[in-house]
């Protein structure tokens, strides 16, 4: 009777102890590092890089996202100069002494990253370049300080190519600052500007600038002084321009500056022939001009000259600035 009892308890606590072997290991796995299910125990790994947004860009004015970043919107007023308010043609509406240009533009960024405080203009520098390939580079000072929208056009500014350093900023994102925008010439697209806004392609015009006309066999009369001296068929005829730095309106060697060869220029038969009426542009330019010795050889530098040739026409030229 006490044998069996003995066996039978000796069972049931090796049942126990089995059971208890096998089921403490499994709750202490749940536990484990890799099967976590308890909310408080989260394990974190190392890091990745940073998320890294686009460069930061300008466009103009409500331009496009694929707008390519190299353009401002350039605005211009005249009213700083003698009838610059009321400038009609092309020469008028070159960029002149006195004139005031305001540039404006967008912050084009992927993200929507904007600059509302000014970053950007903070940026801003206006340059002076000798030519449209960025050639002898000068700092403007702008309106008031650096980092102004806006340049009034000084006389020491005669010639430049007015251009500017912008570099795209905004205020959030990573990055913030984008590349150094450098425009060459605002008075063309290609410079940065447009070919479809109110200033005509070219420098700030030189004031001092003055033209000579004259007979190859006597190159001391100004024939643009007056309209008394004649011209003959058969002569050649010459172009000087140059800065008349003394405002004399005379050539003086040594002291003014010969600066034909800046300037491409046209000549131009004007007023009316003496009995056709034509008159016109003609087919020569930078270089000098033979008037025809004959009628019949007229067309050659007048396409539509008529039967008296340019008999009676009278010679100007126009030009611009290469």
């Amino acid at each position: 009777m006490k044998q069996t009892a003995k066996r039978r308890l000796t069972s049931i606590a090796l049942a126990i102890t089995v059971a208890g072997y096998c089921a403490v290991p499994t709750a202490i796995a749940a536990n484990e590092v890799g099967n976590l299910k308890d909310a408080a125990g989260w394990q974190i790994s190392s890091n990745t890089g940073s998320i890294l947004g686009t460069v930061p860009k300008i466009k103009l004015p409500g331009g496009s996202p694929t707008d390519d970043g190299q353009h401002v919107k350039v605005e211009i007023d005249r009213s700083g100069r003698t009838a610059g308010a009321t400038a009609s043609t092309d020469g008028e509406k070159q960029l002149h002494v006195g004139d005031k240009i305001t540039v404006s533009w967008d912050i084009n960024d992927t993200e929507g990253d904007t600059d509302a405080t000014g970053l950007t203009k903070k940026t801003i520098k206006w340059m002076c370049y000798s030519d449209q390939n960025k050639s002898n580079g000068r700092e403007l000072q702008g309106d008031g300080t650096n980092g102004s929208d806006s340049y009034t056009i000084v006389q020491a500014d005669q010639n430049c190519y007015i251009g500017l350093q912008i570099t795209p900023n905004t205020e959030t994102g990573d990055p913030r600052t984008g590349v150094q925008v450098d425009l060459a010439d605002l008075s063309t697209d290609a410079g940065g500007g447009s070919d479809s806004d109110d200033i005509p392609e070219g420098p700030v015009v030189d004031d001092e600038l003055s033209v000579i006309i004259y007979d190859a066999a006597d190159t001391t009369v100004n024939l643009l002084k007056g309209s008394s001296v004649k011209l003959h068929t058969g002569h050649t005829y010459k172009v000087k321009l140059w800065r008349d730095t003394n405002g004399n309106r005379t050539y003086d060697s040594g002291i003014d500056t010969d600066v034909t060869s800046d300037y491409d220029y046209m000549w131009v038969f004007s007023g009316q022939s003496a009995t056709a009426a034509t008159s016109g542009d003609s087919s020569v330019e930078n270089k000098d001009l033979v008037i025809p010795a004959t009628n019949a050889d007229a067309t050659n530098v007048l396409p539509g000259a008529g039967a008296d040739g340019v008999q009676g026409n009278s010679l100007a030229i126009k030009y611009k600035r290469k």
